[in-house]
């Protein structure tokens, strides 16, 4: 497969008809890219505030760590390096840039990292809803909600694995998928529906856990102003649903786009807002404890403090004689 060349450097594809390539000074999309400085910066310092929290929560008061703890620090990791891939390549200067002013090289070495991206980001985010569905689980012990979640968890680590597979073997060569070189001859899956999949799924658990978790919390015998503040605690798996639509949005019409290293640029700008907002939203359950702990005063209520207490440990019924249950932990239990 031969591939244009500009004194002595090979390039993707040559610049359409009309376009004055600038191959010293190629046109950037600096709108995007400085959004993505400013967006990773932001994001980075409210998540690892909320992760921080839900770490402390952890370790210090609602200790020893339980599994979904376990779940959700493998995830911050990995997520954590995934936004990282992506602002290497903004440094140097392999997104937001046309395809047809950046070196073959370069543009292989983009498609790389990108790929790796899309690899670790996959099981970042499995284990970021699984915790999620651990800690709902222990919180209600009603056996149709905890069905319910068993069916989230095992439709997560379905879909989000068939996408996995499907990126990973994509070509035959594998290393086809990000070597351009190789592309002339070797055998490719349509790639496109499986990144949409990966989007429309990541929407789709994040809607389950919210329509499974809110009506339960209005059957729970707590009072309006807590149904209220829990709902809202909740109800936050809404922005993450926003930020996988957005991307949804942004990856539909890019896809057949042949510019890949220019139209990606918006892409992997939800991406990070996505995770940014998986790892928040995940440490919220935990933020009540923390509060509780350091400012008490900021969830007290005029009613007695004991129903706030039990409330999401009796799923609609009473404490027996002022107790939990044997299978929640009474510190976990102050989430609202």
């Amino acid at each position: 497969m031969g591939f244009p060349m500009f004194n002595g450097t090979e390039y993707l594809m040559s610049a359409p008809a009309g376009y004055e390539p600038d191959f010293a000074n190629p046109y950037k999309d600096t709108t995007t890219i400085n959004a993505t400085y400013w967006v990773f910066g932001i994001g980075f310092i409210l998540s690892l505030l909320f992760f921080g929290q839900r770490l402390y929560t952890s370790s210090f008061i609602r200790s020893p760590w339980k599994s979904d703890d376990y779940f959700f620090l493998v995830s911050w990791i990995v997520t954590t390096a995934a936004k990282i891939l992506i602002i290497v390549c903004l440094i140097h200067g392999v997104l937001g840039v046309h395809v047809w002013e950046i070196p073959l090289d370069a543009v292989i070495w983009e498609t790389k990292l990108i790929h790796a991206t899309t690899l670790i980001v996959i099981p970042g985010t499995v284990l970021a809803k699984l915790s999620l569905c651990i800690f709902y689980d222990r919180l209600v012990p009603n056996r149709w909600y905890r069905f319910s979640l068993c069916f989230t968890g095992g439709l997560t680590i379905c879909a989000f694995g068939v996408v996995w597979f499907c990126v990973f073997f994509a070509c035959r060569p594998i290393e086809a998928a990000w070597n351009l070189r190789l592309l002339d001859g070797a055998s490719c899956i349509n790639r496109p529906p499986v990144y949409m999949l990966q989007a429309i799924m990541g929407g789709v658990t994040d809607l389950l856990l919210v329509i499974l978790t809110v009506p339960t919390i209005l059957k729970l015998q707590m009072s309006w102003r807590q149904k209220a503040r829990a709902v809202a605690l909740f109800s936050t798996g809404f922005l993450t649903l926003g930020a996988a639509v957005a991307r949804l949005v942004v990856l539909i019409p890019s896809l057949k786009n042949p510019d890949t290293t220019f139209v990606l640029a918006q892409g992997t700008l939800w991406l990070i807002v996505e995770v940014d907002m998986i790892t928040i939203c995940g440490s919220l359950p935990t933020l009540g404890v923390f509060l509780n702990h350091f400012a008490p005063r900021v969830l007290r209520e005029s009613g007695p403090p004991a129903d706030m207490r039990y409330a999401l440990a009796t799923f609609g019924g009473t404490p027996n004689q002022g107790k939990l249950s044997h299978s929640h932990d009474s510190e976990e239990n102050l989430v609202v």
